[in-house]
């Protein structure tokens, strides 16, 4: 078995144990049995599990990052833009990377040092990537007076726990929750309620 086949063997089976017990909830011998890697093999690339967390926390925030920033590239309208990356972040990339997005939003306070440094990196930039897309909205005057340092952080919540919630079973479709989603965010920051 090739090196990067293993790694990316030991990364799923942590991410699917990580996502149904938590992280503080599985052991490292229970990644190796579900990949089927004896531990001293595991041990072989993976210091720790805290290494494996990491892993799957970074790689996911750097997709994500990657993902906003091609909107953000792509859409010059402030608003235009807030709405799809709202939209991906939340709908599109939560669900298609469901079980790593809930591991970010939930495990990553088990990151300690370097590793802990990496992930407030990425949650800067993308904080400072709706940052700057609010000011520009701000700045034409269609919202509403608010401080956009709570609106920044109350969209990340509203993002994140998105990830709690949402049900594939459910009566909505994706595309309907993320109608729902602009409504309520949109609606709650713009004078023009018709935008």
């Amino acid at each position: 078995m090739a090196t990067r086949d293993t790694q990316e063997i030991l990364l799923r089976a942590a991410t699917e144990l990580f996502y149904k017990k938590g992280y503080s909830g599985t052991s490292i011998r229970e990644v190796g049995h579900k990949a089927g890697v004896s531990n001293s093999l595991l041990y072989h690339y993976f210091k720790n599990k805290e290494e494996m967390l990491s892993q799957i926390i970074i790689k996911t925030s750097e997709s994500l990052l990657k993902t906003l920033e091609e909107v953000d590239q792509r859409v010059a309208d402030p608003m235009e833009c807030l709405k799809e990356m709202i939209v991906e972040h939340a709908v599109r990339f939560g669900i298609r990377s469901r079980k790593e997005s809930k591991i970010v939003v939930e495990e990553n306070a088990w990151l300690t040092g370097k590793r802990k440094e990496m992930m407030k990196n990425y949650e800067r930039k993308l904080y400072d990537l709706y940052m700057k897309r609010l000011k520009e909205l701000a700045a034409t005057g269609k919202m509403n007076d608010l401080n956009l340092v709570v609106l920044d952080f109350s969209l990340f919540g509203i993002i994140n726990w998105f990830q709690r919630w949402y049900r594939e079973e459910g009566p909505l479709s994706p595309e309907e929750i993320a109608q729902n989603l602009l409504n309520l965010i949109l609606h709650g920051i713009l004078k023009d309620k018709s935008e």
